[in-house]
């Protein structure tokens, strides 16, 4: 699992030149809630050039997160640990965040093409998960 609970990934760029662009809007933020670390840090990678990404690795975390901070989007692995994903879910629907599933199991996903959420099915192409992101962003939440 995470050290801390979580790991926030931003470019090496934002890190040199912290105040190079103070007058842009800041960079949407992903709530990333994955129990596998080596995943959550492979989209983190590939996410952080274009959003700020914050990864959780359980539900607690993650609703804390939504209620205490300002999230764009949640990915969200739909087999947690700690407890059922739905609360997360809720949380992210009651502050109108769009909300990314992610499984591993096909019949699940099978039950999920029925719904409205946007899902990726493990292992997913980078440019799946890309094109995930674009979608939600560019979609209200359910």
């Amino acid at each position: 699992m995470f050290p801390e609970g979580e790991v926030a990934v931003t470019s090496a760029f934002d890190t040199e030149f912290p105040d190079r662009f103070p007058a842009m809007t800041r960079q949407r933020r992903i709530l990333v809630v994955e129990d596998q670390e080596p995943l959550a840090v492979v989209i983190a990678d590939v996410l952080g050039d274009s959003h700020e990404v914050v990864c959780v690795s359980n539900v607690t975390d993650a609703v804390d997160y939504l209620l205490s901070d300002s999230i764009d989007l949640v990915l969200l692995d739909c087999v947690l640990p700690d407890g059922p994903n739905w609360q997360v879910a809720l949380e992210a629907d009651r502050q109108q965040i769009p909300v990314i599933l992610m499984t591993g199991d096909a019949e699940q996903a099978k039950e999920l093409i029925a719904g409205q959420r946007i899902y990726l099915l493990k292992p997913f192409a980078i440019a799946a998960l890309l094109d995930a992101v674009h979608r939600a962003d560019a979609s209200p939440a359910v």
